[in-house]
């Protein structure tokens, strides 16, 4: 998808509680890698992210996500993305509708998305609550029993660099010279997904552009670990 350019971070970096040592890069390189790969089984994005953190004490009893809409301008869907969803060029008499949305808890980012829709190939009810409520995606279009068909993905940061495995010294520690406790500097995003939802009839309906931010980590590392 050489023509799609995602907007700009707007999510601000989390004050980080792992450091920058071997043993937390590389735990939370296989963090990373588990949630990545969870959300990749399954066809509710919200619904297991919302397990992950749950399970990591990062929501707590009935705490669910919620969509806050960011107001700004309809962006057009690449050309690209846009022959996935069966559309006519120009899709005369097919409302094509747009949202923009950070999924929340309480005060935490935990992801960014961009969706385009189908808005006739959703019912009116589902299509008002789009337009106006914050409830996430999923959970509005969930009577479709939709199947989710990942287009692309991309990995925005790694805490480990290429060939991290030849590199004595990140083995034995960090930067040489540099104090044990020196806290890891996290980015904005880690990771970006890009898909396609189908009805349960295979009729697909809607587009989606995912990002993650590293506040689904914010646990922290075990307590009481030596980092190498």
């Amino acid at each position: 998808m050489p023509d799609f350019k995602p907007p700009a971070p707007t999510t601000a970096p989390l004050p980080s509680v792992w450091q920058d040592s071997f043993l937390h890069r590389l735990m939370l390189a296989s963090l990373i890698n588990q949630m990545e790969n969870r959300l990749l089984a399954e066809n509710s994005a919200t619904q297991t992210l919302e397990h992950w953190l749950r399970a990591h004490k990062l929501l707590c009893g009935q705490e669910a996500l919620r969509a806050e809409r960011v107001t700004s301008p309809p962006r057009p869907c690449p050309a690209d993305l846009l022959a996935t969803l069966d559309m006519p060029t120009p899709h005369t008499g097919q409302g094509l509708g747009y949202r923009k949305i950070r999924l929340m808890g309480t005060t935490h980012t935990y992801s960014e998305a961009e969706n385009w829709f189908v808005t006739n190939r959703l019912s009116q009810s589902m299509t008002q609550a789009l337009e106006q409520t914050d409830t996430p995606f999923g959970r509005v279009v969930s009577p479709l029993r939709f199947t989710r068909q990942l287009i692309r993905r991309e990995t925005l940061w790694s805490p480990l660099p290429d060939l991290w495995e030849m590199q004595e010294q990140l083995l034995h520690g960090t930067v040489p010279g540099a104090p044990q406790s020196q806290p890891l500097a996290l980015p904005p995003h880690l990771f970006r997904h890009v898909a396609l939802l189908r009805t349960h009839a295979g009729t697909p309906f809607s587009l989606v552009v995912e990002t993650y931010t590293p506040q689904a980590f914010a646990f922290g590392p075990p307590p009481h670990q030596t980092a190498l």
